[in-house]
């Protein structure tokens, strides 16, 4: 039963994460061979003040056009 989380930036709609979702377990349930209801995908939106690279908050730095 895998189990998949993955974070990314708040802002992106319902069918971002659906179409997300959809593709994960696609490349999941191929290369591993166990059936679509077998993985869970946790989607976590994260807000730019919440995410630091590089030694910077993202949103003091950089946060992509269709998130402004």
């Amino acid at each position: 039963m895998p189990v998949i989380t993955v974070n990314w930036w708040q802002g992106n709609d319902r069918e971002a994460r659906r179409e997300l979702v959809a593709g994960i377990t696609d490349v999941v349930t191929r290369v591993s061979g166990c059936p679509d209801d077998a993985v869970t995908v946790i989607v976590r939106d994260v807000a730019p003040d919440h995410w630091g690279k590089g030694g910077r908050l993202v949103d003091e730095s950089h946060i992509p056009r269709g998130l402004r």
